[in-house]
């Protein structure tokens, strides 16, 4: 009477559909990487906010779990079963438990390194969230202005920054703007500066009496 072997010795047969499942995640993670490294590319020194260092902290460390989930996952999609017996020779003794249980080390390899590409890849969809909560909920330290200069004597910054124009938009913090100061310290932007030394923009201190500030959304 012929036995049944034991339901572990049986190939499993899911292997396939593990591998095609983790090369599934693997593209889903790249298109998160690829929005994370645009955001670093384009968004990451727009404006000054109270911690732009840690935002931009925030995105690598997301970026780097993004890259670790889809290593996992892509070695998960490319693990390969134990090579199938030559059928051409005669059946050997327990060739087909051995068959069974290079399969289960297939299965449990895939299963391994998935699990290590999910944890990898929630961690990165929690540093997102992180960087998305630091955006909205840390407000900035400084709120956007108008300046005008009513005197071009007043202008000595163009040396700094050749093409800043009589009017443009700036940030500044609050406690300056309320302040009595002869000189109010006011960022403005690379493009607004046209100075390519200052990437990521540039603090300029301009005299009180040669210039007019309001607020930008007064305008």
């Amino acid at each position: 009477m012929k036995s049944t072997p034991p339901v572990s010795s049986v190939p499993d047969a899911s292997g396939p559909h593990r591998r095609v499942h983790a090369r599934v995640l693997a593209a889903l993670l790249s298109a998160g990487a690829l929005a994370v490294a645009g955001w670093l590319a384009f968004n990451a020194s727009d404006g000054v906010s109270v911690t732009p260092q840690d935002q931009r902290l925030v995105a690598l460390v997301a970026l780097a779990l993004f890259l670790g989930g889809i290593t996992f996952y892509l070695a998960a999609a490319v693990v390969s079963g134990p090579r199938s017996p030559d059928n051409h020779g005669p059946a050997r003794p327990g060739s087909g438990t051995v068959e069974a249980d290079g399969s289960a080390r297939t299965i449990r390899r895939i299963r391994s390194l998935s699990a290590l590409g999910a944890v990898f890849a929630v961690a990165a969809l929690l540093a997102v969230a992180g960087l998305g909560a630091l955006r909205v909920l840390v407000p900035p330290a400084e709120r956007p202005v108008s300046v005008q200069f009513s005197d071009i004597t007043g202008r000595v910054q163009l040396e700094f920054c050749p093409s800043l124009p009589s009017s443009f938009e700036a940030l500044a913090k609050p406690a300056d703007l309320s302040a009595s100061t002869t000189l109010l310290p006011v960022w403005v932007a690379s493009r607004v500066c046209g100075n390519p030394s200052f990437q990521n923009g540039v603090w300029l201190y301009l005299n009180r009496s040669t210039i007019t500030v309001a607020d930008a959304d007064d305008r």
